[in-house]
């Protein structure tokens, strides 16, 4: 791990929380950062009744048309979709720790969660076609990060319904360089990122030889730990306007040409860090400096 210079610096320049796992996403201009990354990330999932399996845009691209609105004042969460004559409506905080409780696999972690009801199911599986349930993540059952993670942590990050860590960051250097060899230019949506970095002199893909940053705002300094690279499936070939794949297998196809970058997963195509706080707690804001004060080597040895 090497220092960093005084001229690595970058600003956030976007904030998103996704609530529903594989549905839009919601602009914040601030947030706390709690354990499992901003304030409701991923804390809602939808699970197919029958295989117990998590649906995402992979499956279903249709997901990307579900519209997310966060009412605090109300306590509420608010679904929209297409075709649907009325939205979903769901409180903030999570069910009773009566509810049906199911535990699901995300990946390679066995994750527990709450079942939002049957008005929540009944309106998704009409959506979606097929039956499927809503589930809250359990509040009571941390579900701890195990591989990758960075040795400053003061305790082991968690996420919620996450793939991984529970905070993705990009930045606005390398998304541009990347649309530069795209026929249709892409937005940072498209990538699924908590946190976007911005810098008039920064490089594209520099964030891949970041271990640490120290982000400054108005009222409190923190140090956010970057893990590793993030691999990416096929996600990023949906088009966020119409819910459908790309049948040309865009932009997948092209990442595949130049962003085969990880020298451990050297067939895996990459884009964007994941990243946990040293701390849980701080809070962020657009606008808060991120200066990089750690360098070092990202190698994946395992699956995340």
């Amino acid at each position: 791990m090497t220092s960093a210079t005084d001229t690595d610096v970058w600003r956030v320049s976007a904030l998103y929380t996704y609530p529903v796992k594989s549905c839009q996403g919601v602009s914040l201009t601030a947030s706390e950062i709690g354990p499992t990354g901003l304030q409701y990330d991923r804390q809602w999932m939808i699970v197919g009744t029958k295989t117990g399996r998590f649906i995402t845009q992979r499956q279903h691209p249709p997901l990307a048309l579900i519209r997310v609105l966060i009412d605090q004042p109300h306590n509420q969460l608010t679904l929209h979709a297409p075709a649907m004559p009325q939205p979903l409506h769901l409180p903030l905080a999570p069910p009773a720790c009566s509810s049906d409780q199911y535990s699901v696999r995300v990946w390679y972690d066995t994750v527990s969660g709450l079942c939002c009801g049957p008005e929540a199911a009944q309106w998704l599986t009409e959506y979606i076609g097929k039956p499927v349930r809503l589930l809250r993540k359990h509040p009571d059952h941390p579900r701890l990060v195990s591989r990758y993670v960075p040795a400053e942590c003061s305790q082991p990050p968690q996420a919620a319904f996450a793939d991984v860590f529970p905070l993705h960051v990009t930045t606005t250097p390398s998304l541009a360089h990347l649309n530069g060899r795209l026929d249709r230019p892409l937005s940072q949506l498209n990538f699924r990122p908590n946190i976007v970095l911005d810098s008039a002199t920064g490089k594209a893909y520099d964030e891949e030889t970041w271990r640490a940053l120290e982000v400054t705002g108005k009222e409190d300094s923190w140090r956010l730990l970057v893990a590793s690279r993030t691999p990416r499936c096929s996600m990023p070939n949906v088009d966020l306007e119409t819910g459908r794949m790309h049948e040309d297998g865009e932009p997948m196809a092209t990442m595949r040409t130049f962003r085969c970058v990880d020298p451990g997963k050297p067939t895996f195509v990459c884009f964007g860090m994941q990243a946990a706080p040293q701390h849980p707690g701080p809070t962020i804001r657009l606008g808060d400096l991120a200066r990089v004060v750690a360098r070092g080597h990202h190698e994946l040895t395992e699956p995340l």
